[in-house]
C-alpha cells in the first residue's frame, strides 16, 4: 500500500465507487481500471528499459573509444610506422645517389664533348694561322713586277 492511504480510506473509496457506479457496472469498471494500471506499468517498464539501453549504448561507445585509443597507442604500430618511414628514407637516399651518379656521368660526357670541340676549334685556328702565315710568306717571296702574275698563270696553264 501507498503511504497516506490506509485501510479505512480504501474502504471509503470502494463504498463510494459502489454507490456511484452501481453493483452491476462495478466489476467492468474494476477490470478497466486494472487494464489501465497494467498499461501504465508496461509504459513505465518500457521507459525504464529505454533509459537502461541508452546507458548501455553510452557505456559501449565509451568502451569503443577507449579500445580505439589503446589500439592507436599500441607501441607495435608506432614501431611499424617508424620502420616504414626509415625504409622509405633509405630508398629515397639510394635513388638520390643513383641520380647523382647519372648526373656526374652525363657531366663527364658533356665535358669530354666540350674538350673535343675546343681541341677541334684550336686545330682549325692553328691551320688558319698557318695558312695566313704561308700566304704572307708567299707574298713576301713573290717578285714585285707585273710579269710575275703572268708567269705564275703561264706556269699553271703549263706553258
Amino acid at each position: 500500500m501507498s503511504p497516506g492511504i490506509g485501510m479505512p480510506e480504501l474502504l471509503v473509496v470502494l463504498v463510494l465507487a459502489l454507490v456511484v457506479v452501481g453493483p452491476q457496472q462495478l466489476p467492468v469498471m474494476m477490470r478497466k481500471v486494472g487494464q489501465m494500471m497494467a498499461q501504465a506499468r508496461a509504459m513505465a517498464k518500457d521507459f525504464q528499459h529505454s533509459f537502461e539501453e541508452i546507458g548501455r549504448e553510452t557505456e559501449l561507445s565509451e568502451l569503443r573509444r577507449e579500445i580505439d585509443a589503446l589500439k592507436q597507442a599500441n607501441p607495435l604500430n608506432e614501431i611499424h610506422g617508424e620502420l616504414d618511414q626509415a625504409a622509405r628514407s633509405v630508398q629515397n637516399d639510394e635513388i638520390r645517389q643513383l641520380k647523382l651518379k647519372q648526373v656526374e656521368k652525363d657531366q663527364a660526357v658533356l665535358d669530354a664533348a666540350k674538350a673535343d670541340k675546343l681541341a677541334a676549334m684550336e686545330e682549325a685556328q692553328a691551320i688558319e694561322a698557318e695558312t695566313v702565315s704561308d700566304a704572307a710568306t708567299a707574298e713576301a717571296d713573290a717578285p714585285d713586277d707585273a710579269e710575275a702574275p703572268k708567269k705564275h698563270a703561264d706556269e699553271i696553264k703549263g706553258r
